[in-house]
Order: structure tokens, then C-alpha cells, then sequence
């Protein structure tokens, strides 16, 4: 992925780029460069570095956007029982394969049921991503000691779901367990969570819902704008991508975005977050 994107962001192959860079690999800023596994420049010669981890990423003011990035990260999945509740772990399905796999319930209270559920949930069902967890609170120690700010952008919910671990393949729902690494495995985003381990640490804005968030900073009007010059054939596209984002059916309400900036005295908003 980090190849494919170094090609989009260069306009050269791997080859280009090593040929082009060859001559002048020792000016580069190795300080600045840190521990990154993969350096380039973009096309107008803006250095780009590639981290394998947060905590790798030089320190110091920075914009931060998680798009699609933490429903991406593992969950602990829990059932509530008539004992209490249990963990959902995945199993060999001795009964069809060796290769098959199956969702068990744990035989009684494991670690992370004993620790990552709090004694008021009201949910059947929870799920809960620990490493998103740890990704905020290094967000919010950044952002409020080195100053900045942070825009997480996935799909997700306030607290309210339950089932959302799922897997695609091909844009198309697939079974979780077949095939493992085949698929892209997903679980919806608990903005709640997020907020919760931030704490007063940062300001948080939102969660917004795309539709609403994209309507504040104006998308009607830019609409109308490319309208105006665009072919047939381009307005149709312009105006299904429009209702692609911003309908509820759609993108616009699955979608939301959580803002994340220094703690401060004023009550300044920023865009696309209504008060």
C-alpha cells in the first residue's frame, strides 16, 4: 500500500524514484526522518515519510487525520448470558474441518470481559477496541502538549450498537470466518469510547454525521459551481457522488467525523461542527 501510494503521490515508479534520489540520498534530514521505513518527495519536492507506528512519528505540531483507520483495529466481542458476560472467540470447527472456524462463548469471565466492561452497559451485545483506545490517548497527549489537531473520520456509531464486526470482499458482505485475510474486516467506530479516553485532556467536537458535516462547510454551493461547466455526463456523475455523501441512505449519516484540537478558554467551533 505504501508503494502504491508513493506512486500516486510522486507520478514515478519504485525504479524513478531510486534513480532520481540516488545522487542526493545523503542531504536528506535523517533527524526529521526518524524511524521511517519508506522516504520520498512528492512532486513539488515536499519530503514524505512513511511510519509503521504512531509513536515513531517525530513529535511536534501536527495535523492528524484518521480516515477509515480505526475500524480497521481489533475488538473484543461480548455476549451478555444468564451467568454474565462472556467473550466471543473464534474456535476450530471440528465438525466440518480442520479449516473451518466457529464463534465460541468463553466459559466464564476472561480478562478483558473483567476490565473493558463497564458496570452500567445496558447492551446484549458490546464490542470494544482497546488499540483505538490507545491511539486516542496518544492523539490527545500530542495534540495537547505539541499543540495541532485531529479529524477522525470512519464509519460509526454514539454507544448505541451492538453487532457491527463484519468483513467485505469485493464491496460485497463476506463470511468473517472463511478464508481468513482474504477479506477487509471492519467493526463500527464507538465515538463514545473515543471521547470518554480523551477526557478533559483535548476538546472534542462532534461525532458529526458526514451529510450534516459537509452541508456546514458548503457543498451545495461548490455543487452548483462544477454544475455550471460541467458536460451532461457530468452532471450526472457530480450529482450522484453528491447524494452518495450527504444522503442518509447512503453515506450521510453511517459516516461521521469526530474533531479533535488543545484545550482552550474560548467556545470557537470549528467548521462543520454546529454548536
Amino acid at each position: 500500500m505504501s508503494e502504491l501510494q508513493a506512486n500516486k503521490l510522486t507520478g514515478r515508479d519504485e525504479d524513478e524514484r531510486s534513480v532520481e534520489t540516488s545522487g542526493r540520498e545523503n542531504t536528506m534530514d535523517y533527524e526529521v526522518r526518524g524511524s521511517s521505513f519508506k522516504t520520498t518527495c512528492s512532486k513539488t519536492g515536499v519530503p514524505i515519510h512513511w511510519y509503521d507506528t504512531l509513536s515513531k512519528v517525530p513529535r511536534g505540531f501536527s495535523c492528524f487525520i484518521a480516515h477509515e483507520f480505526l475500524d480497521a483495529l481489533p475488538v473484543h466481542k461480548f455476549q451478555k448470558t444468564d451467568v454474565g458476560w462472556q467473550e466471543v472467540l473464534v474456535d476450530i470447527d471440528d465438525s466440518r474441518s480442520p479449516e473451518d472456524l466457529r464463534f465460541v462463548l468463553s466459559a466464564g469471565a476472561t480478562p478483558a470481559s473483567t476490565v473493558l466492561i463497564k458496570k452500567d452497559e445496558k447492551r446484549n451485545h458490546l464490542e470494544v477496541s482497546p488499540q483505538s483506545g490507545i491511539v486516542m490517548q496518544e492523539l490527545s497527549d500530542r495534540i495537547s502538549t505539541d499543540g495541532g489537531m485531529g479529524l477522525v473520520v470512519d464509519y460509526g456509531h454514539c454507544g448505541e450498537k451492538e453487532d457491527t464486526l463484519r468483513a467485505f470482499q469485493g464491496h460485497k458482505l463476506h463470511d468473517i470466518l472463511k478464508n481468513p485475510g482474504s477479506a477487509d474486516v471492519t467493526a463500527d467506530v464507538d465515538f463514545n469510547y473515543l471521547k470518554e479516553v480523551a477526557g478533559d485532556q483535548v476538546l472534542t467536537f462532534g461525532p458529526v454525521p458526514q451529510g450534516q458535516f459537509l452541508q456546514m462547510l458548503g457543498i451545495q454551493t461548490r455543487l452548483k459551481m462544477l454544475l455550471r461547466q460541467a458536460t451532461s455526463k457530468q452532471q450526472s456523475d457530480l450529482v450522484s457522488g453528491y447524494r452518495m455523501l450527504v444522503d442518509p441512505a447512503e453515506m450521510g449519516e453511517r459516516f461521521k467525523m469526530l474533531a479533535i484540537f488543545p484545550q482552550r478558554k474560548d467556545n470557537h467551533r470549528p467548521a462543520g461542527f454546529p454548536p
